[in-house]
């Protein structure tokens, strides 16, 4: 089993080409990238379920594994997966914002799976079973079923490839009476796409924590939760662990915008904005999480305001808030900010005047991967940068 040296972080976090020192903020930064990346369309791990991608049933956001996904390449994927959900069952301020179906983190603990859980990720094929079990409900017997299906033993995945469920399925016609056997195999198939990656994921887990002992105790929401926390921002318990700064009181006007534009976001925009300001996206748990972990406020100070964006220091979760002067302008500015000022700019440590200077893209011959000179990233203005730390407040982390 591999030993974490701390608690706090599992390793340290340099972003090629931005001047951001890792005090804590790139690092949660980092969990909340690869997540991301883990969920979009080209990922090669994670693909949206069945209900997701038909608009049919629940959990139509929700991720599960390519049925294809177990080569080798795929299952150090996996593998690099469970390291990843260890550290965020060992360390507080780690969290995962990943979307999985329930059944995959029924599969993780080892609860046994039903019907019910093929419903959760492909309502249509659950449904399509149970219709073909209780066919003789409609009246349809051994002399018409050969008139209305045509089915053989086989089954299409979540990815829409073929897999038989039995030797020479491809040729076995499903009958009246042979269709029970049918059921149970499409039924088991399934269940059991995607079981080689979440195996692999499971090994990399108990690499850092004692997986069987811990993964026994918990239900599959109850990891979920522990690994991921909960995906909408309370902005009754953000309040609650909001201080203020000098000058700083919740009774001013441009303070009072910023909580209501907070309240006018939608939830995808309030992770988007604990990202900006904290480097996650979902909240902590309990008391306990939150630990001494406050989000601060200040006042950026200037005599245009309306003319200026809210900067963030990721690492010590507080923002400078310009004295807006309306709601409007508020929700205006701090929505680009979360949406277009992703670049963790402007630390002044001679690490980060390093990180900033370096070419992620040194390697490749040409210009064709360089980021454009236009973009709303690194150090060109201090008003669109959102810093990690500096050399005069790292003592403070």
């Amino acid at each position: 089993m591999a030993k974490m040296r701390r608690r706090d972080r599992g390793f340290r976090v340099k972003f090629v080409g931005e001047a951001g020192d890792d005090y804590g903020g790139l690092y949660r930064e980092a969990f909340t990238n690869l997540c991301a990346e883990l969920q979009a369309d080209s990922s090669e791990l994670l693909q949206r379920c069945p209900n997701g991608q038909h608009s049919l049933g629940s959990n139509r956001s929700s991720f599960l594994a390519r049925p294809s996904a177990s080569s080798p390449r795929a299952l150090d994927g996996w593998r690099m997966l469970g390291l990843l959900l260890g550290c965020a069952l060992l360390q507080r301020d780690t969290v995962l914002d990943l979307e999985l179906c329930e059944h995959v983190w029924k599969v993780l603990v080892g609860s046994p799976l039903d019907e019910a859980d093929l419903a959760g990720f492909d309502d249509a094929a659950a449904n399509s079973l149970r219709s073909l079990r209780h066919i003789d409900r409609e009246g349809v017997d051994a002399a018409l079923f050969g008139d209305l299906f045509f089915n053989c033993f086989e089954v299409e995945l979540s990815d829409g490839s073929l897999v038989e469920l039995c030797d020479g399925g491809a040729a076995l016609p499903v009958t009246f009476h042979n269709r029970h056997a049918y059921c149970g195999l499409a039924l088991a198939a399934r269940l059991a796409e995607g079981r080689a990656g979440y195996a692999a994921m499971r090994s990399g887990v108990a690499s850092i924590v004692p997986c069987g002992r811990l993964l026994a105790l918990l239900t599959g929401k109850e990891l979920e939760r522990l690994a991921c926390g909960v995906a909408d921002i309370d902005l009754a318990a953000l309040r609650r662990h909001t201080r203020y700064g000098v000058g700083v009181s919740p009774s001013q006007s441009h303070v009072k915008h910023f909580w209501s534009a907070l309240e006018a976001f939608s939830p995808e925009q309030r992770r988007a904005f604990l990202k900006f300001i904290w480097g996650r996206n979902r909240l902590p748990l309990t008391e306990a999480e939150w630990g001494d972990a406050t989000m601060r406020v200040h006042a950026l100070e200037t005599l245009t305001p309306d003319q200026h964006l809210p900067v963030a220091h990721t690492c010590f979760f507080s923002i400078e808030w310009p004295k807006y002067t309306s709601l409007h302008i508020a929700k205006a500015k701090l929505s680009y900010a979360i949406t277009h000022c992703a670049g963790i700019d402007a630390d002044n440590t001679s690490e980060a005047r390093a990180n900033a200077l370096a070419d992620a893209f040194a390697h490749l011959e040409g210009d064709g991967g360089a980021a454009s000179s236009d973009a709303p990233r690194g150090a060109a203005s201090s008003r669109l940068a959102r810093t990690s730390s500096s050399e005069t407040d790292a003592s403070n982390v």
